[in-house]
């Protein structure tokens, strides 16, 4: 691709250091995981870039700029560090000494691998000779699928799709999730394809594991207040073309407390060999370059409708720049924040379109 900010940003000029050593594969559960900043090794200890492993472990992260401050937050745990610090907190309490303080390489956290297994409880093995490290998200008891019900039980291309019925034949709990195919002769056609059939088919049957007893159950007790759990949503594909697949995911889930929960998130593919890339490796503006144009441009919408943003979104959108997403249509690249970011809700995802051209 072309530079796209040409007038808006400077180019960054920086400088990569040069660590001596084979590049560095990263397995999370199986699947291999993508960086900007490839891992690197500093005195003895691997330093991984800490976001993307985070998140590929179901962890949300916050970064506070004022005081070089990042959280982690999962349904159960609250893990803080700062950048030079040894200290990892957990749940407001220090369980862990980093040998190597979490550090900024190329405008990316990297923290020692050793203390993502600490602070997650993941279990992490490192092949010295292959250069290559095998995380495992921690295991949580498997629920069993209750009995009579037919359930997805492998993956498939277009999503997951599974009812729980009770015995008198009322949907209990739904769970779809429909995939659009990518289609076409690229060789990483149909890794992109099984790539997201993994993924529908592991959110897919975690949800139906985790909850069909218990939806079975609470109807059992009160069928006429019951309202049916579900997980439900589409991956839309946004582009196909020209060297990349793009998909804009939206998903929604209710577990039988509160009022549900949606979920929006994209995945970007390299058609050439299917594995998933990162904005920074598709644009070659810096990290700081990009925060800097979504921080003027989501203002400059916050300024034009105040009243369809929160009152604060200013301070929010500088809290939550790290936390902008993309995905390529056919014109363009699209920059957004899910709801509740910077705005209501019922206002949706938040976001804006650059056009680029392509080479």
């Amino acid at each position: 691709m072309k530079r796209i900010f040409a007038g808006v940003l400077a180019m960054a000029v920086c400088c990569t250091t040069a660590f001596a050593h084979p590049p560095i594969h990263v397995f999370v559960d199986g699947g291999e995981v993508s960086f900007d900043q490839p891992p690197i090794i500093k005195e003895d200890r691997t330093l991984v870039p800490m976001r993307r492993i985070f998140e590929a472990l179901g962890t949300g992260v916050r970064w506070e700029e004022s005081t070089k401050t990042v959280t982690a937050m999962n349904t159960e745990d609250v893990i803080v560090f700062r950048i030079g610090e040894k200290e990892l907190y957990k749940n407001g309490k220090p369980v862990y000494t980093m040998s190597v303080p979490a550090q900024i390489v190329n405008d990316r956290t990297l923290v020692p691998l050793r203390a993502v297994a600490e602070s997650m409880g993941a279990n992490v093995a490192w092949d010295g000779k292959a250069y290559t490290i095998h995380i495992t998200s921690p295991q949580k008891e498997e629920q069993p699928i209750p009995a009579n019900q037919t359930v997805q039980n492998v993956p498939k291309d277009g999503g997951f799709l599974t009812e729980i019925k009770a015995p008198d034949g009322t949907v209990v709990l739904t769970a779809k999730l429909e995939c659009d195919i990518l289609k076409g002769s690229d060789a990483g056609v149909s890794a992109v394809n099984t790539s997201l059939a993994n993924e529908t088919f592991a959110k897919g049957l975690g949800f139906v594991r985790e909850y069909a007893n218990r939806a079975l159950q609470e109807y059992a007790k009160n069928p006429k207040g019951f309202l049916p759990y579900y997980i439900v949503g589409n991956y839309r594909l946004m582009r196909g073309e020209n060297g990349y697949a793009s998909f804009l995911a939206s998903v929604l889930e209710y577990n039988g407390t509160g009022s549900g929960k949606r979920t929006d998130f994209s995945h970007t593919y390299a058609l050439s060999t299917g594995k998933e890339v990162q904005v920074t490796e598709l644009l070659p503006d810096s990290q700081k370059d990009l925060e800097a144009l979504w921080e003027v441009s989501f203002t400059a919408m916050i300024d034009a409708a105040p009243d369809s943003f929160y009152r604060n979104a200013t301070e929010r959108l500088k809290r939550s720049l790290s936390d902008v997403e993309f995905y390529l249509t056919k014109e363009g690249i699209v920059f957004y924040l899910p709801p509740e970011t910077i705005a209501p809700a019922e206002a949706g995802v938040v976001s804006f379109e650059v056009t680029y051209e392509v080479k």
